[in-house]
């Protein structure tokens, strides 16, 4: 029998370098009050699909959101939910990602999936990252709900069906997805 789990994902609300239009990938950027609103005004349509656990991205934007979406409540961080990583390129704008390596960034702008940023990962990494980390909570918890608060980018990848889809949902800031996730046939826990 396959294992699922209800999943309710949700993006950390809005963070100083994303206001700045900065790629934060592993950097511990925090929120910003309007960040802080976004997720105030999610805590009741949260409340209602009344998920059993909560994982989040180990990073501040999340861990906040975390708290202000469920005060009180315990949940599991883990470093497997993070953005992609941006290497040399976290907390600058695109814009000086070209100017400092315009082949390089024209390159992997074109490619993302087998090219990556300077001392950064290849977006199937964070594919694959992502979506083995989930597929084992859920193994370890079947059919829960489990919220997820994590970023744009692996929610991205647990929402497309294959890589080719990746880009074609809108995550903004704050925003709430909920889905049923099927693992595998495996073995349970790692």
């Amino acid at each position: 029998m396959q294992d699922s789990a209800r999943l309710v994902l949700i993006r950390h609300g809005e963070s100083v370098l994303g206001r700045a239009r900065r790629y934060a990938g592993h950097r511990d950027t925090p929120l910003t009050s309007e960040g802080c609103d976004q997720i105030s005004r999610l805590r009741s349509r949260f409340r209602k699909l009344r998920p059993e656990i909560l994982v989040s991205s180990d990073l501040k934007r999340c861990r906040q959101t975390a708290s202000l979406l469920a005060p009180g409540v315990r949940f599991v961080t883990t470093d497997r939910l993070r953005e992609l990583d941006f290497g040399d390129w976290d907390g600058l704008t695109a814009a000086s990602c070209r100017r400092r390596d315009p082949g390089l960034f024209d390159r992997w702008m074109r490619d993302p999936w087998s090219r990556r940023p300077p001392g950064g990962e290849k977006l199937a990494q964070l594919w694959t990252r992502v979506r083995a980390a989930v597929t084992e909570l859920v193994r370890d918890h079947a059919d829960r709900t489990l919220a997820i608060i994590t970023h744009a980018g692996p929610i991205r990848a647990l929402l497309a069906s294959d890589p080719a889809q990746f880009w074609t949902a809108s995550v903004p800031p704050g925003a709430l997805f909920t889905l049923r996730w099927k693992a595998p046939p495996g073995r349970k826990g790692r």
